[in-house]
């Protein structure tokens, strides 16, 4: 009886169908993943199919009716047409786009509270839309170089291994920098992959979770100015991901298989050396199978030839989308699998590799004309392996680079052939900590389990008032494992832990996520519009960690944490943070030109100390549309906007810095305490105020599109580590609001049809970013040092953020007098036809041509303390501070930043795409050559350049004038980490082709010969080439992840310190459609 019901009821509501095409107006191509719904009954539409049609099913229909359809795509000039419709029959209405450089009929949700057109807000919202066949394997890829003033951080080149993102620079000093991510309107968990057990490489980041196949679009809030309605944690902006729904009509599959090669540039310098005497040059002549004289160069490529291979990725994924009028859907899942190009599988079990699975069921349900909800369901299982790596004296790769070929040695067995050893030996030259092969017995993973989902759920009460409500959970396992198997000191030579390691870190971390709110429109007259929105939002963050670690195992095949002997220890932690609060915007329009929005929002969070229960953010903009006035009319300037906007957000501190707390401690007494944290009850979050103000203008019909922004933020109440009276018990440093931060920068883009007839098109693009920091005050706290020694980071009042202070060598004295600093005071120079830059023996002066003659008469070895002490440089105070040793350099963050690139199509089936990024205006801390190009006793010491100054200072043959220039050229380019930051810091610039694809369309006719609706084929690459003046490995590379100090994270960048280049990737895929 029930199903006769239903079935009677549905023949009762008398329906209709609108079905049709879209098409590019001047080429006739079909554009897929167009929005196509009816004006005022959005839940009746979807997204075009690879052959650009639709079908709308279900409408409504009493007798005749005429509705109004609409179609947005990104860029293109949104189109409406209106059609009538018949009870029982289909109507078809066909759209041909035409192309717009500039997109401000957009429609945006972020920052919003609900669906609005780009055009009426006074701030930047950002969108993203993932290129078609681009080289993307995660999000960390989809993000860079996409929009002026949003930069990815990359760690390094370790498979796998996540970006930090930044927007507009860093607003706090000791919390995140990184902006707040919501997948779905869900918070998600955007921490680090692992907690760092690979020594400060190849940490993944949560982020990369997410398939980017299932990607609809990416909207971007740069700032406090826009992000005021996400309350505290925007102030680093928010970053929204907008996942594929489902469609109406038959099923519709598509099946990608990818195929990858990935390959390390050749950008890491030799092991060179030499030996010093008869006897180790006949001991490296044995080793190696053939002759070297004392003092010869010898000269090995440890890394390359032994520890690199053609890395291997493979990608399988499908997705199924269809529907009808009460349900469409949308599901993937996706298979991805590297074995990365770091080798020496033939040493030990270490390895990198990555396999990702990936699953996504998306659901959208309309059991009523006005109520719609919608399942989002996303389940990850990864897995990530690494060897231990970067600035790590344990590391494979920095053991690599520290190598001396004349130490090679079999001394523990005997060579079986050249640099080869029967057993036990040291075959690259290690001089220090372990070998190589010994270092491949490390072996790091990281696997997690995750679960992020969301309820989503809108009731139209009338047309004018909308509930929506959206619940959120995600939650991820993760198992972080660090290990040393029992006896993996195969060559005798390393002492640590000989006799295994194991350390085992469990994470089981969960957000949850409600967002309620309620949106009023109106239309006044025919003049003025409101749209209000009003809501709450609130998270809630539990973290759980447990950990435990051993050494000393029993014996091999017992290498479990309870069989360890020693260093045992584990810990437990629980943290909950709750942070909330309720917000309200109203925007009045007034002709659809002029619009002016006011909001805000009242934040509570439970890190916020008992004297600060609360805080209040406001916001306000104006956006003008001139060019939407009716009177306008002009082909040239055939778009302009001017807008404004004003706002705040804030960053709040951890979850225990406002309380007094203390740490356990454990000895064969019994259990103790100890005072941890001093805590205060004043902390409040940091407030980000932020003024940005520009135009969009669209020249000759659309074809050209510029765009600017300017904007100034103020960052008050800053956070800072601050050292208080040690004599309460409590030495460790408390947070307090006592800093402030000034920023300010511009964004440009501008977008180009040159090229748009019906066989060709050509779309290009560049942007770019300008970043001005300075940290106006510190509160009265000394000056804060980031990194250890050799790093030369420090904050300080009145210079901008990230600078690097470090000796500074003298320069020739000019002829007209002596040198002088910017404070017009004497300074130190040298003569440059009779001194050096030399400050002999320490005396203060430069030593004159002469006295270097008379001490060169004999060889000098410039491992030697006296010979060090006697080299010393000449130093000047360029900056008159007083300290020779803390000269302002440079700062580690670019000044501009940007990307530019294109789109090509041709004959109609052939597409070319590029993107190239590039970064200037900055400094990188070269730590790698600090050490390889210069003295130590025991680390480095081996790169060609300074082997070569060593063995013409050291070699008996050599002549005095000889061994002079040898130790001018040391003292002026070389030598380093004596005095600390001493010729470490170069010059960052590049440029970086990060995507070329060439992409080959099949025409519909014989992708059915093969059984399919589409077929494309794809040959594309990442990170193909990079142009650079710097000498080091790679420019973009650091020698910390997410898995570092905050502190580390925030201004640690642009540092190299053993760290891989980022690799080369060359990839080819099919796909399918049908």
């Amino acid at each position: 009886m029930g199903m006769s019901l239903g079935a009677t009821s549905l023949q009762a509501q008398a329906t209709a169908i609108i079905e049709g095409k879209v098409t590019d107006g001047t080429s006739s191509r079909a554009l897929e993943a167009v929005t196509v719904f009816i004006d005022q009954q959005t839940r009746f539409g979807g997204l075009t199919n690879n052959q650009g049609t639709y079908r709308i099913i279900g409408v409504p229909v009493t007798g005749t009716k005429t509705v109004l359809v609409r179609v947005r795509a990104l860029g293109y000039t949104p189109a409406s047409k209106s059609v009538v419709l018949t009870a029982g029959q289909t109507a078809r209405i066909d759209f041909a786009l035409n192309t717009s450089a500039i997109q401000l009929n957009q429609v945006v949700v972020t920052g919003s509270g609900q669906a609005t057109e780009t055009k009426r807000l006074g701030n930047t919202v950002a969108v993203i839309k993932p290129p078609a066949n681009a080289p993307i394997n995660d999000i960390s890829n989809l993000l860079t170089a996409r929009e002026p003033g949003l930069v990815g951080v990359i760690g390094g080149g370790m498979t796998g291994q996540g970006a930090q993102i930044r927007i507009r620079g860093n607003s706090s000093l000791s919390q995140s920098n990184e902006p707040i991510i919501f997948i779905d309107g869900v918070r998600m968990n955007n921490g680090a992959g692992s907690q760092g057990a690979g020594g400060g490489g190849g940490a993944p980041t949560r982020l990369d979770d997410i398939d980017p196949n299932t990607i609809e679009r990416v909207e971007v809030l740069k700032g406090a100015a826009a992000a005021t309605l996400y309350g505290t944690e925007a102030s680093n902006g928010v970053i929204q991901i907008f996942t594929k729904v489902g469609s109406q009509g038959a099923p519709r599959w598509t099946f990608t298989a990818q195929q990858d090669a990935i390959q390390f540039p050749d950008r890491i310098a030799p092991n060179t050396g030499f030996a010093k005497d008869t006897a180790q040059a006949r001991r490296a002549s044995e080793f190696y199978g053939r002759t070297y004289a004392p003092y010869e160069i010898i000269q090995t490529e440890v890394f390359k030839n032994n520890l690199t291979e053609t890395g291997l990725a493979t990608a399988l994924g499908g997705t199924v989308t269809g529907g009808g009028n009460a349900v469409t859907y949308f599901a993937s899942g996706r298979l991805y699998s590297e074995d990365g190009p770091f080798g020496g599988k033939q040493f030990g079990p270490a390895t990198d590799a990555v396999r990702r699975i990936q699953t996504t069921a998306n659901l959208t349900l309309t059991p009523f004309k006005n109520f719609r909800m919608r399942f989002n369901n996303n389940y990850y299982n990864i897995l990530n392996k690494s060897p231990e790596t970067n600035n790590n004296i344990y590391g494979v790769n920095s053991l690599a680079f520290m190598a001396r070929p004349e130490l090679a040695n079999c001394n523990l067995s005997t060579i079986k052939s050249p640099g080869v050893c029967s057993g036990r030996g040291n075959l690259f030259g290690n001089q220090a900590f372990m070998t190589v092969r010994e270092a491949m017995g490390q072996i790091n993973e990281a696997a997690a389990s995750r679960y992020l989902g969301s309820l989503d759920m809108s009731y139209n009460q009338t047309t004018n008032l909308t509930y929506s409500a959206t619940f959120g959970y995600d939650y991820t396992a993760g198992r972080d494992i660090g290990f040393s198997r029992f006896g993996y000191n195969i060559d005798g030579f390393t002492s640590q832990a000989v006799n295994g390691d194991r350390t085992v870190f469990n994470d089981n971390t969960r957000v949850q996520t409600l967002d309620a709110k309620v949106a009023y429109n109106r239309n006044i007259g025919s003049s003025w519009s409101t749209a209000t929105v009003a809501g709450l939002q609130v998270f809630n963050t539990n973290r759980k960690t447990t950990s435990a670690a051993a050494q000393s195992f029993p014996g091999p095949g017992i290498e479990i944490v309870g069989a360890g002997g020693s260093a045992i220890t584990n810990n437990e932690s629980l943290l909950t943070t709750i942070n909330g609060g309720y917000f309200g915007q109203t925007q009045i329009g007034w002709h659809d030109w002029v619009f002016s929005t006011v909001g805000g929002r009242y934040d509570f969070a439970s890190a916020f100390g008992e004297n600060a229960p609360g805080v209040f953010y406001p916001k306000a903009s104006l956006s003008v549309v001139p060019s939407d006035r009716k009177s306008w009319n002009s082909s040239t300037l055939s778009t302009l906007r001017f807008r404004a906007a004003i706002g705040q957000s804030g960053r709040q501190p951890g979850a225990f810095d406002k309380f007094t707390t203390f740490q356990p401690l454990t000895s064969e007494a019994g259990a103790g305490l100890a005072p941890q944290n001093l805590g205060s009850q004043d902390l409040k979050p940091e407030i980000s105020t932020e003024i940005e103000g520009g135009f969009e203008a669209g020249l000759f019909d659309n074809k050209l599109a510029l765009e600017f922004t300017y904007w100034d933020r103020k960052v008050r109440d800053a956070l800072i580590a601050r050292q208080y009276p040690t004599s309460g018990g409590f030495r460790n440093t408390q947070l307090t609001n006592i800093g402030a931060i000034a920023a300010n920068g511009m964004e440009i883009n501008v977008r180009f049809f040159p090229i748009r007839n019906a066989t060709s098109s050509l779309e290009v693009f560049a942007n770019a970013a300008y970043l001005k920091q300075t940290l106006t005050s510190l509160g009265g706290a000394p000056p804060i040092k980031v990194g250890y020694f050799r790093y030369r980071g420090f904050l300080k009042e009145g210079a901008p953020l990230g600078s690097l202070y470090e000796p500074l060598l003298a320069t020739a004295c000019p002829s007209g007098g002596p040198a002088t600093n910017k404070l017009g005071k004497p300074i130190a120079c040298f003569d440059a036809a009779t001194q050096a830059p030399v400050n002999f023996n320490g005396r203060g002066s430069p030593a004159t041509q002469a006295e270097l003659l008379a001490y060169f008469q004999q060889p000098r070895d410039l491992l030697n303390s006296g010979v060090q002490s006697t080299l010393q440089p000449l130093l000047a105070d360029y900056q008159g501070t007083g300290i020779l040793f803390e000269q302002r350099k440079g700062d580690v963050f670019p000044d501009w930043t940007g990307a530019l690139g294109g789109t090509y199509r041709f004959k109609k089936n052939w597409r070319v795409q590029s993107l190239f990024e590039y970064r200037t205006g900055f400094q990188v801390q070269n730590l790698t050559d600090g050490f390889r190009l210069s003295q130590h006793p025991s680390i480095g010491s081996n790169r060609l350049e300074f082997s070569q100054i060593h063995s013409t200072l050291l070699n008996p043959a050599s002549t005095p004038e000889q061994r002079v220039a040898a130790a001018n050229l040391y003292v002026t380019k070389y030598r380093r980490l004596l005095e600390p930051g001493l010729n470490q810091s170069q010059d960052g610039t590049f440029m970086r082709l990060r995507e070329l694809a060439v992409t080959y369309d099949f025409s519909p006719t014989l992708a059915s010969k093969l059984g399919a609706r589409t077929l494309s084929i794809t040959g594309s690459g990442r990170n193909l080439l990079l142009w650079t003046k710097y000498p080091g490995v790679d420019p973009e590379v650091n020698a910390i992840d997410r898995s570092a100090s905050t502190l580390d994270q925030n201004f640690l960048t642009s540092t190299e310190a053993f760290g891989l280049p980022i690799p080369r990737r060359y990839s080819f895929s099919v796909n399918f459609g049908f």
